[in-house]
């Protein structure tokens, strides 16, 4: 209980502080200017006392050799990148809390508080600007812009710089594979239940940007970027336009199969290759979204086609960390 308190006296105390000025006893630092999903902000340069405001968030730091001190658990629980970020996290000894509890952060004094540009976090953030700086990455950015922009916060350009080229390596050779193969050219669609529809996920997402880098080509409804979340409702009338040579279904916490509704088929696959994938891993952004949908795509592919769980985090991890 005193700890509840002394966090609320914190908070009140910061309340009449400008942006940053929480008073964490911290020495003024270089600072770096960067555009955020916010706007243009200025935030301390550094790689200690980072709060991720999601598990997402402090895995990509994780990338970069950042541990981040602290990491709300995200509300998506139910896919298996979920519970490997979870594991990733832990091991490094992030400290793995509620989300949305402004008096843990309070508590933590961070010196810079870092998150994904959900919904939930713009809610926030002007309570959370009271106690440090907040950048909030758009992650429908390239996880290579995303790379790059934490690389210049937490003054890991160099190590940004060289995970992406060896990352961008492994893209290249597997375009590589399929170019040389009977799948080059071929159309991929990515789909997803929605309720008592489909959700069809389109270019604007760091799958889309991905799947065009191997070249394949997307059904018609699927080659703008969707929504302002990266896809659109789509009608089981209208399912039949999202045919494909190869048919991803997203599953794990977004719900069904959107390919059959009590075991009858709503699509026609027929000559298609078809798999379930995990839905957080494909619809996220970071370096570890990237590593699963490339051992995915291989796997199904070129591989035995069973598609990455949580069971394959370290090897999915040493892609990342060397």
């Amino acid at each position: 209980m005193r700890r509840v308190l002394a966090a609320a006296a914190t908070l009140l105390a910061v309340a009449a502080c400008g942006p940053g000025e929480a008073g964490n006893g911290r020495a003024a630092g270089p600072e770096v200017t960067v555009r955020s999903a916010a706007g243009e902000v200025t935030v301390p340069v550094t790689a200690e006392a980072i709060w991720a405001l999601d598990e997402a968030s402090a895995v990509h730091l994780l990338s970069l050799g950042v541990t981040p001190t602290h990491a709300a658990r995200t509300a998506y629980a139910g896919d298996e990148i979920v519970t490997a970020s979870r594991t990733l996290l832990e091991d490094a000894g992030v400290e793995l809390v509620p989300p949305r509890r402004p008096e843990l952060v309070a508590e933590a004094a961070p010196a810079l508080i870092v998150g994904t540009d959900f919904p939930a976090h713009h809610e926030q953030r002007a309570q959370l600007e009271q106690l440090a700086p907040v950048l909030l990455t758009d992650d429908n950015l390239p996880w290579q812009d995303q790379l790059a922009l934490l690389g210049r916060v937490t003054g890991r350009g160099e190590r940004a710089g060289a995970l992406t080229r060896r990352l961008t390596a492994e893209v290249r050779a597997l375009a590589g594979r399929v170019a040389a193969s009977e799948h080059a050219g071929a159309s991929v669609s990515v789909l997803s239940g929605c309720g008592e529809q489909a959700c069809a996920y389109g270019s604007g997402r760091a799958l889309g940007s991905l799947l065009a880098q191997l070249g394949f080509t997307r059904p018609a409804p699927q080659r703008d970027g969707g929504d302002e979340w990266g896809y659109e409702l789509v009608s089981r009338e209208r399912l039949a336009e999202h045919r494909a040579d190869i048919v991803l279904s997203l599953v794990g916490s977004i719900g069904r199969d959107p390919l059959t509704s009590g075991g009858a088929p709503l699509l026609d696959t027929g000559g298609a290759i078809t798999a379930p994938v995990d839905f957080g891993a494909w619809y996220g952004s970071g370096t570890l979204n990237l590593a699963w949908m490339l051992h995915d795509l291989d796997a199904v592919l070129f591989g035995d086609g069973r598609t990455a769980t949580a069971a394959d985090t370290g090897r999915l991890w040493s892609r990342i960390s060397g």
